[in-house]
């Protein structure tokens, strides 16, 4: 069908040129739809309890399911296969300046696309080296058409990845863009909480997770809502251009890229948030950081984290971070994760008589405020943090005025045996007898999933899961040894 003629009605009625393909009656209802998600998000700020977490999200859910029902006939994502447009990605990059001898895409069973030998590689050897004219990142946003609204939006002003995010919109959106090769080759959708259902979100449950990625889910709806009703109510061209594209589907699209593949880079002595193609394709393993910037050639470039031999996958090291970390931002988890913990939350009652003297002696270590303290994998399993507030947190009146008479006690931060002796095996054994019910009252609120699924979602909620009945487990090993350790309670005469 050719284009419909442009109406007369007065423009500022009509909102401009309304996409054909849209119905005035569909947009106002959109209209309000956003307002209202814009209202849910916005005024909620803290939420007393999970369970209320739970039903705020359940009326967002509701409210984007009719947003995206209203907006599915709006914009359709053209994009074809990513495996057909491999060739075109590859020979893009090495007219560009990128170097990969020896390497292929291909893909893995359990990890879609990744990057493979075809050579032997050596560790620390040079596998692969990007130049920063196929890097997409923030500073190319802030040089684009986009400036004019980056220029007067806090938001984009004070989040890079955002402005990353919309950025990678409108290259989408561009025929011409010298980056489509590269936007044709990420996936189409991702893993990450985004694309749960509410189904899926509520079987998180207990991890901690569950409520990180209620948040999650919540920012980026608010965030979808403020730049709609941006991008139809201010004169700017560039955003008139984002009104062919700008859908929650597709907001979610070029966020999860964002949170799937940005890196932090120095380029020219300023640290940007950028895309880095082909670097981007590595999958996660143990190791070390292997990647860097050089200044003098202007590229990125990566080495061998270890030994790879001609047919295997090459991975690199995403950093240490725990697997939390890893499913919300990712859309994955990482199986035996040395650099895993599991966040407990933690606090001191309204009700409690010595709540004040409590917190005056948690602010000494920096601790007051602090809601969330983390176990972690192996032998030490207990942080810092957790160690001390466990301990005032089961003190006594005569013990918190006595801790609470020193400068700073730094013996409450400690697990050696001279802070032990120092703290006493009285406040310790409750201190540890607490956290040890508590960790057993965790690992039992977790209950063991009786269907696998065959969704990936599922597959990562319950691998999830799985690592922090794992975590809580080894505390509790931890604790009960720690606990046959102490000496004996003296037994008071009662003569």
């Amino acid at each position: 069908m050719g284009r419909k003629s442009q109406s007369k009605q007065n423009p500022k009625k009509n909102g401009g040129k309304e996409n054909n393909k849209f119905t005035q009656q569909k947009r106002k209802e959109l209209a309000i739809l956003v307002d209202k998600v814009l209202r849910l998000t916005s005024v909620f700020q803290a939420s007393p309890s999970v369970a209320k977490s739970w039903e705020h999200h359940l009326e967002i859910d509701a409210l984007i399911k009719e947003i995206t029902n209203l907006e599915v006939s709006q914009y359709k994502s053209g994009q074809s296969q990513r495996q057909s447009n491999i060739d075109k990605y590859l020979k893009w990059l090495s007219e560009n300046g990128a170097q990969l001898d020896g390497i292929e895409i291909a893909e893995f069973e359990g990890y879609e696309l990744g990057l493979k030998a075809t050579k032997e590689f050596k560790e620390e050897s040079l596998l692969l080296t990007v130049p920063v004219k196929v890097m997409m990142t923030e500073k190319n946003a802030k040089e684009s058409e986009l400036a004019t609204f980056i220029n007067v939006d806090p938001l984009l002003q004070n989040m890079p990845n955002i402005t990353l995010a919309l950025f990678l919109l409108l290259e989408k959106n561009n025929p011409e863009s010298f980056w489509k090769p590269y936007i044709d080759i990420l996936p189409e959708k991702y893993s990450t909480i985004l694309y749960f259902t509410a189904e899926e979100l509520a079987e998180l449950k207990p991890s901690p997770v569950f409520e990180s990625s209620l948040k999650l889910y919540r920012s980026i709806a608010r965030q979808y809502a403020y730049f709609y009703n941006k991008i139809y109510s201010l004169d700017i061209p560039v955003l008139k251009q984002l009104r062919d594209i700008f859908t929650f589907d597709n907001y979610r699209w070029a966020v999860s890229t964002v949170m799937t593949r940005q890196n932090n880079i120095q380029i020219s002595d300023e640290a940007v948030t950028a895309f880095i193609p082909l670097w981007d394709m590595c999958n996660h393993e143990h190791g070390k950081i292997t990647t860097d910037y050089n200044k003098e050639l202007n590229q990125g470039e990566c080495f061998a984290v270890r030994d790879f031999k001609p047919g295997e996958q090459i991975f690199i090291f995403y950093g240490a971070r725990p697997n939390a970390d890893l499913f919300l931002h990712n859309g994955f988890v990482y199986p035996n994760n040395k650099h895993d913990s599991l966040s407990l939350q933690l606090g001191i009652s309204s009700s409690d008589p010595l709540r004040e003297t409590k917190l005056s002696l948690l602010n000494k270590l920096g601790l007051a405020g602090v809601t969330h303290f983390n176990l972690y994998t192996g032998d030490n399993p207990i942080s810092a943090e957790l160690l001390a507030f466990i301990r005032i947190f089961n003190m006594n009146q005569e013990e918190l005025t006595k801790w609470s008479e020193q400068g700073l006690p730094s013996d409450l931060v400690s697990s050696d045996a001279t802070s032990a002796e120092a703290v006493g095996a009285d406040i310790d054994r409750r201190a540890y007898t607490y956290l040890l019910t508590r960790c057993k009252l965790i690992t039992a609120s977790y209950k063991k999933s009786t269907d696998d699924g065959d969704s990936l979602h599922r597959k990562n909620i319950k691998l999830l899961k799985e690592c922090e009945v794992q975590i809580l487990e080894g505390a509790i090993k931890h604790l009960e040894g720690t606990l046959s350790k102490l000496p004996a309670v003296e037994q008071k005469s009662t003569k």
